[in-house]
């Protein structure tokens, strides 16, 4: 499976993570309930990115072979990525009805989705792995 199959899966989620966290520090640093919001509403389509790649996107139907384990990671992380969408969407809610739990749920999941972010970087990094041990051995077999 070539390299370019994996990045759209998974840079796209990576930097809705790091734009979602952001808006959300940005607005709790300056009160501002709208940059809050955005960051929270970023945060759940971030989620429903992950599920659209996990889904329609043909990721589930690629072969799988013992030796890629980017793709294995990257689908698991895309499903912890829908569910932190999950979490995302009720703490939008707990936010949006000022319910009392807000502060604790939004502190859990931005604390999930740092860790889904840092997901993200180990399936980057195993795919550069993959092609580089991929273009040593074809250099092998030149020879």
């Amino acid at each position: 499976m070539p390299n370019s199959e994996l990045y759209l899966p998974t840079v796209v989620p990576q930097w809705g993570i790091f734009l979602g966290i952001v808006l959300l520090t940005i607005g709790f640093v300056d009160k501002n309930r709208r940059l809050t919001l955005i960051g929270w509403i970023t945060l759940v389509c971030t989620g429903l990115a992950a599920l659209y790649f996990n889904l329609l996107s043909g990721l589930s139907q690629l072969e799988i072979t013992s030796a890629d384990t980017a793709l294995k990671l990257l689908i698991s992380t895309g499903w912890q990525s829908a569910a932190g969408g999950v979490l995302a969407l009720s703490a939008l809610l707990f936010f949006y009805f000022e319910k009392k739990r807000y502060t604790l749920l939004s502190f859990l999941t931005i604390s999930y989705f740092i860790l889904i972010f840092f997901l993200y970087v180990q399936v980057s990094d195993s795919a550069g792995k993959r092609i580089k041990n991929e273009s040593k051995t074809e250099q092998k077999q030149a020879k």
